[in-house]
């Protein structure tokens, strides 16, 4: 009896540590598991963070196009104004001959001697 006894008790620690490595592969193929979706974070993550560059460098790009066009509007601005100021120094230079035309000379005088 008492050999049976002993037959049940390893039979009953084969099964615990059955069980235990049973926990612990369990614990094993968790912790592969958990790994493995932090890699797919890590991995989704990176491609989140490359459509975040690219929209960075996409709003860049837009940002440089604004600059551009803002460039070339104030291009043309300054081109508006030179044309105004031409038109104006025309307009100068007429009201400026008219005020020659209109001057009397000075060796012409009206006076009697």
């Amino acid at each position: 009896m008492g050999e049976l006894r002993k037959l049940r008790e390893l039979r009953k620690l084969r099964k615990l540590r059955e069980l235990r490595e049973l926990r612990e592969l369990r614990k094993l193929r968790k912790l592969r598991e958990l790994r493995k979706l932090r890699e797919l974070r890590k991995l989704g993550e990176l491609g989140e963070l490359r459509k975040l560059r690219k929209l960075g460098e996409l709003r860049k790009l837009g940002e440089l196009r604004k600059l551009r066009e803002l460039r070339k509007l104030g291009e043309l601005g300054e081109l508006r104004k030179l044309r105004e100021l031409r038109k104006l120094g025309d307009k100068r230079e007429l009201i400026a001959i008219g005020y020659k035309a209109q001057e009397i000379p000075p060796k012409i005088s009206f006076t009697r001697w």
